[in-house]
């Protein structure tokens, strides 16, 4: 056998494109479902925040809001058209950034 049948394929390249309509649709989401809560808002997380490296103090990987973990809103602000609230973790003396489709109002 030739030396070229034994070489084996190079792996493919993966492409990842930004799909503009996939975008909007999820920023329409977002408004849809009524997550907009003012900052004074207690709200609950409804899914894990983990440490991607930002956070000082704490190893990567590591929990930094548990699901359920109760918090209150102290700031809402927008970027690139999407809204972000800092959440204050009292429980967990923790503070972070989080999207509306990430916490749900203690009053639901």
């Amino acid at each position: 056998m030739s030396e070229k049948a034994n070489a084996t394929a190079p792996a493919a390249v993966r492409r990842v494109c930004c799909d503009a309509r996939a975008r909007r649709a999820e920023q329409s989401l977002d408004l849809a479902e009524g997550h907009e809560f003012m900052p004074g808002d207690e709200v609950r997380s409804i899914r894990p925040v983990k440490n991607d490296g930002v956070y000082p103090h704490k190893d990567i990987g590591e929990i930094l809001v548990q699901y359920g973990d109760a918090g209150i809103v102290r700031e809402r602000w927008s970027f690139l058209g999407s809204i972000y609230y800092t959440v204050e973790f009292v429980a967990r003396a923790t503070v972070v950034i989080m999207r509306g489709r990430e916490l749900m109002g203690l009053a639901r």
